[in-house]
């Protein structure tokens, strides 16, 4: 769909030159940190274990610098093949999206029952996707190169370093809120029957509460940004907001023809 194409056009220009070191890589790094202060007092990791830390699930490892949340990580011998240290992304993040996944829960609470069963659908056990941004976030995030001086302390950098990946775990969150609540609003405009291979909310609770729950999570996502402290990022998510808004009026404006064309070019 278009405004998929335009959410992701925006990311691919944030990230652009990252592992460069470019001004890409320097404007992820106001995204996924308090300030630029935090990452410019991060050290690197000790000798004892330099260049020999293989994956991590919440943890990065870039051209010999350390980014580690004191999650597990796991450690090779010299001499293991490539094909042995390769691993399912989702799997890198398994643990991550997990909590992720019980705080999406308890962050859409409402006063009204009827309201918070709406909202909760998708976020349901069984329902709720592959969260698929989510994991490129919180992976894209490991892997941003990311200018770490030299330093000991690694006490340190180990509590710098779990605040920049709770910041970071917190943006995927909003992220993923926000994309729930663009697939209550676009199964309305499609008239949708299933989603997810269950029945879509609209045919559920209507059109009008599957609104609203939209509508609420897009509030509670509001809240979860503020409470960053961040502009630039509630910027950024704002305009990516209104490219899924752009995208969709762009898709209402194309007939079933086009848009099955259009599903065919982005396949091939």
């Amino acid at each position: 769909m278009s405004w998929r194409w335009a959410l992701a056009r925006r990311v691919a220009t944030l990230v652009g030159g990252g592992t460069g070191g470019g001004p890409g890589a320097a404007q992820a790094q106001r995204l996924f940190s308090s300030s630029g202060a935090l990452l410019g007092r991060l050290p690197p990791a000790p000798p004892q274990i330099r260049n020999k830390v293989v994956g991590c699930r919440g943890a990065a490892f870039v051209n010999s610098r350390w980014l580690h949340d004191a999650t597990q990580c796991q450690t090779r011998q010299d001499g293991v093949s490539r094909a042995e240290e390769q691993q399912d992304p989702f799997e890198l993040v398994a643990d991550e999206l997990s909590i992720l996944g019980n705080r999406l829960r308890s962050m859409v609470v409402a006063e009204v029952p009827k309201l918070e069963s709406a909202a909760e659908y998708f976020f349901k056990v069984g329902a709720e996707g592959k969260r698929f941004r989510p994991t490129v976030l919180l992976l894209m995030a490991s892997a941003l190169k990311f200018p770490i001086p030299e330093s000991t302390d690694v006490g340190v950098f180990s509590i710098l370093a779990s605040k920049l990946r709770t910041r970071q775990q917190n943006i995927a969150e909003i992220t993923e809120m926000i994309h729930v609540a663009s697939l209550l609003h676009d199964d309305v405009l499609d008239d949708a029957d299933t989603r997810r291979g269950v029945t879509s909310l609209n045919c559920i609770m209507g059109n009008k509460l599957s609104v609203l729950a939209g509508d609420f999570l897009l509030s509670r996502a509001c809240v979860a940004l503020a409470a960053l402290g961040n502009t630039e990022v509630v910027s950024l998510m704002a305009t990516a907001v209104g490219h899924l808004v752009t995208g969709e009026t762009m898709q209402m404006s194309t007939s079933r023809e086009q848009r099955r064309r259009l599903n065919s070019a982005s396949l091939s």
